[in-house]
C-alpha cells in the first residue's frame, strides 16, 4: 500500500525564520563577548596583582640576606643631583630587577650575567669612566623576556626597546616589563643615595620632603619606612612603550618609567594614568619623547611626556592598562588596586617612606 506524500514534512525555514535566528545568535554573541572581555581582564589583572606580590616577596627575601633592599639602580660613579644617574649613555650597572633574579627562580639568567662583575674598575665618585673600560657584560640578559615581570594586560610588552642610536654602545632588543619600584615623587637624581629632598615644586606637595623607598645606589632598610609599610609603596606598574624608541617599561633598565617609579610633585605630573602631554609641554613622564611624540599621545594613548629632545630621564608615573587603576605592592607585601583619581597628595606620600604626614581621605 502506498503511503501518501505530505508535502508539510519536509518543509524548511522561512527566510523571515533564517532573518530571526541570525537576529537572536547577533543579541546573544553581543551579550557574551562583553562578558568574556571582562572575565579575561579580571584573570589577566588577578596575574599582574600575583606579579606584583612576587615580586614584593623577592625584595623581602633580598632585604632578609642583605639587610636593606636592593638599589633601585647602581651608578657608582654618580653624585646627588648628577645627571650620570639619569643618562642612558653613561656606562650605568643592573638596576633592581637584575639584583632580585635569583629570588625569582631566574638563579641561572643571574649567574650567567654575574652582575657582581660591574663596574669591574676603581670608581671615583662625580668622575665617570669610559663605557669601554666598564665591565657591562651583565647586558647579556638584556633581550630575555621574564613573565613575572610581565602584567598580561599590556599586549605593547611583547615587542622590545630598540633604538640603535639611543646608547652608548648602540645595544638594541631590550625586553619589556611592567613594573616599577619606587623612589619617591622627586626628580631621580634629587633622592640618589637615599637623599631627602623638599619639593619646591607648585602644587599640592611643595614643601614636603620626598624620600625614596629605593633610589640610585641605595635600598632602604625595611625599620627606615617609618611611615608604617602599610602606607608605602614599594612597587607600581609600568606601561609598555607603544613605539620602540620608547624606553618606558624595560625592566633591565634603571631608570624612571622604565623600571622605577617617582612622580607626582607638581601640577602638571599628578596621578596614575593622568592623560597629559598632548601639548608637548605638559607631560608627565620621560624628556625625551621628541622621538615618538605624537598630539595624542596623552589623551588617546594615556602616554604622556614631553615634546622635548633632551636624553634625560627625570620621572615616570605609574601606568596601567587595566580600568580605572594600577595594581600597587606596598611594604607590607599586600597588593592593592589604586584608582586613578587618587588625589596627587595621597599619591605622593604613599611613594615616599618618612614624610611622617597623615595620608588624605581618599585612601
Amino acid at each position: 500500500m502506498l503511503v501518501g506524500f505530505n508535502p508539510r514534512a519536509r518543509r524548511g525555514f522561512t527566510l523571515i525564520e533564517l532573518l530571526v535566528v541570525i537576529a537572536i545568535i547577533a543579541i546573544l554573541i553581543g551579550l557574551l563577548v562583553p562578558a568574556v572581555q571582562k572575565v579575561r581582564e579580571a584573570a589577566a589583572r588577578t596575574q599582574c596583582s600575583n606579579n606584583a606580590k612576587q615580586i614584593g616577596l623577592a625584595l623581602f627575601n633580598y632585604e632578609s640576606t642583605y639587610h636593606q633592599l636592593p638599589p633601585a639602580s647602581l651608578v657608582p660613579f654618580s653624585k646627588i643631583n648628577s645627571s650620570s644617574n639619569l643618562d642612558m649613555n653613561v656606562p650605568f650597572g643592573p638596576n633592581w630587577a637584575v639584583l632580585i633574579l635569583p629570588y625569582i627562580e631566574q638563579d641561572p639568567l643571574y649567574k650567567q650575567a654575574n652582575p657582581g662583575s660591574y663596574p669591574g674598575i676603581p670608581v671615583t665618585p662625580g668622575v665617570v669612566p669610559p663605557y669601554a673600560a666598564v665591565n657591562n657584560s651583565w647586558r647579556v640578559l638584556r633581550g630575555v623576556v621574564i613573565k613575572t615581570y610581565q602584567c598580561p594586560s599590556d599586549p605593547y610588552n611583547a615587542f622590545p626597546y630598540n633604538d640603535p642610536t639611543g646608547n652608548a654602545p648602540p645595544e638594541t632588543i631590550w625586553a619589556r616589563g611592567n613594573y616599577g619600584v619606587t623612589a619617591s615623587y622627586e626628580d631621580y637624581d634629587h633622592v640618589a643615595y637615599g637623599n631627602q629632598f623638599k619639593t619646591s615644586q607648585k602644587g599640592p606637595l611643595k614643601g614636603v620632603v620626598a624620600s625614596a623607598v629605593m633610589s640610585a645606589n641605595y635600598g632602604a632598610r625595611l625599620l627606615e619606612i617609618t611611615d608604617g609599610t602599610s602606607n608605602t609603596i614599594m612597587v607600581g606598574e609600568l606601561r609598555a612603550g607603544i613605539s620602540p624608541l620608547d624606553p618606558r617599561g624595560v625592566w633591565a633598565l634603571g631608570f624612571p618609567s622604565a623600571s622605577i617609579v617617582n612622580a607626582g610633585r607638581a601640577p602638571y605630573n599628578p596621578t596614575p594614568n593622568n592623560v597629559l602631554g598632548d601639548s608637548g609641554g605638559d607631560g608627565d613622564e620621560i624628556q625625551n619623547c621628541a622621538k615618538f611624540w605624537n598630539p595624542t599621545i596623552g589623551s588617546r594613548q594615556r602616554m604622556g611626556c614631553i615634546n622635548d629632545p633632551g636624553a634625560i630621564m627625570t620621572s615616570g608615573m605609574s601606568r596601567s592598562l587595566h580600568t580605572n587603576g594600577v595594581n600597587t605592592c606596598f611594604a607590607d607585601g599586600s597588593v592593592r588596586f589604586l584608582p586613578d583619581n587618587i588625589s596627587e597628595f595621597t599619591w605622593g606620600l604613599l611613594l615616599s617612606k618618612s614624610d611622617n604626614l597623615p595620608l588624605g581621605n581618599d585612601y
